[in-house]
């Protein structure tokens, strides 16, 4: 498997027929408790019109795990998603970020706006403020174990029947094997971020889209972050917990195939 070089596990997808050359690159960054297999029913759709890249985030996957006293920082996983965008070639990229994976998503683009020709988060959020639910994990994770982590995270992630019995069950199995000191650390991370005041110099195109019913952020979220980015769009969709990107991944990527045609013809609002 191919390595970026900061060590972290990629792979890429082109699906273009040979006569189609448009499409900017499209870099895919998961959140908490998966990996780069959370996108797989998105790359068919997604990748015959552009080149995509997926990655195990540091901590997951296949990709290396720090030791338990690393001291994770949002500039670190800033890097470690311009790294990926990096193994695109030098032009701008198009990045989707899910739960943390979208908070870091914003990061980078306010790091560095030339490097993105948009941004599209899926139930994430740009503080940690407010985001609820995730203060027990530590405990759960000592006295319980990860099978209960596990299964709660599955509960807050999807509704009964959200998605097909054995997707659900690949979900289940990578996320219990979560490294927990990853999980407690990037969870960590979450809650300490606030990125309110940046936003409102935000320079890239913004496709904000929550679930009306995770656990976690509130649809309010992207209607503060709506309203601190000029140049973004929110959408909310109805019967859908944590999992969406997973439990929606067609409809979702076919949205995003759309607002991707929208910015690179120039007609986005």
């Amino acid at each position: 498997m191919p390595r970026t070089a900061r060590g972290l596990n990629y792979v890429t997808t082109d699906l273009r027929s040979p006569w189609r050359t448009s499409g900017l690159p499209v870099v895919f960054n998961h959140g908490i408790g998966t990996n780069l297999g959370i996108w797989s029913e998105w790359v068919p759709i997604v990748a015959a019109r552009h080149p995509v890249a997926r990655f195990d985030l540091r901590g997951f996957g296949n990709s290396p795990v720090p030791p338990a006293d690393h001291q994770w920082t949002m500039d670190e996983m800033v890097d470690d998603l311009l790294d990926v965008a990096a193994t695109t070639g030098e032009g701008k990229v198009h990045v989707v970020g899910e739960s943390v994976g979208g908070t870091i998503a914003l990061a980078a683009a306010l790091r560095a706006p030339e490097r993105f020709a948009s941004v599209a988060i899926s139930n994430a959020s740009h503080r940690g403020s407010g985001v609820t639910n995730i203060q027990g994990w530590r405990n759960t994770f000592e006295s319980q174990g990860n099978a209960a982590w596990n299964a709660g995270m599955m509960t807050s992630r999807f509704y009964p029947g959200a998605a097909d019995p054995a997707a659900l069950a690949w979900f289940s199995e990578m996320q219990e094997k979560s490294d927990r000191h990853a999980v407690l650390a990037l969870a960590a991370l979450l809650a300490g971020a606030d990125l309110s005041e940046a936003l409102r110099s935000f320079k890239v195109p913004l496709s904000i889209t929550l679930p009306d019913s995770s656990p976690f952020i509130a649809p309010s979220h992207g209607a503060e972050m709506r309203a601190l980015v000029p140049n973004s769009r929110l959408r909310i969709v109805p019967h859908s917990k944590h999992g969406l990107p997973f439990s929606h991944a067609r409809s979702e990527a076919e949205a995003l195939v759309a607002f991707l045609a929208e910015i690179e013809t120039g007609s986005a609002a």
